[in-house]
């Protein structure tokens, strides 16, 4: 089975192009650059290599991703006529949704990486499109293969141990550590 565990940045941030991030518009952020691991390689596109991606997306059996759901297929759908939701939903496991079935909360690649694998990110999220725009690509490709990297030992774990430790937050009050079991794969 081709798995490929798939993550992009944006250009933008919403708060850069005035939106609010509950309700704004994915599809104007813009792509910096896309990443797909497959088989221990990563493999980046840039902007103008969209149709590219997509082709490559369409080739393999699962799509793995955190939050490309509600996020990534959404920025990505900007650039394309074809509807990916129907493409690739099916073949899609959102690692981000799975475990808010079970614990109906929103949590974080970073802190599932900290405190289940020893793993963080290597730069501050919020930084990152900003980072593209001042020319710092090398860094930004660094930190997406980080992430792309993140996002596969998640979901291995989730296949592997099944169960996760997690920061639960009531209204962005952590509550203590919890933990809860998954059966993927």
């Amino acid at each position: 089975m081709k798995i490929a565990f798939f993550d992009l940045e944006t250009k933008y941030l919403y708060q850069d192009l005035g939106m609010d991030i509950r309700s704004g518009d994915s599809s104007k952020l813009g792509i910096s650059v896309a990443g797909v691991l497959l088989d221990g390689e990563h493999r980046m596109f840039r902007e103008e290599e969209v149709n590219e991606l997509i082709s490559f997306l369409k080739e393999v059996d699962l799509i793995v991703g955190h939050n490309v759901l509600r996020f990534d297929f959404k920025v990505l759908q900007a650039y394309t006529s074809e509807n990916l939701m129907d493409l690739f939903i099916q073949k899609t496991f959102d690692t981000l949704q799975e475990l808010e079935k079970v614990t109906g909360k929103w949590l974080g690649l970073d802190d599932l990486a900290k405190r289940n694998l020893g793993m963080s990110k290597n730069a501050e999220t919020i930084l990152i499109p900003k980072m593209w725009r001042d020319g710092k690509c090398d860094e930004v490709i660094s930190y997406l293969k980080n992430d792309l990297d993140m996002t596969k030992a998640v979901y291995e774990h989730g296949c592997n141990v099944g169960k996760f430790k997690y920061d639960h937050k009531d209204y962005g009050v952590s509550k203590g550590e919890r933990e809860v079991s998954v059966r993927w794969g």
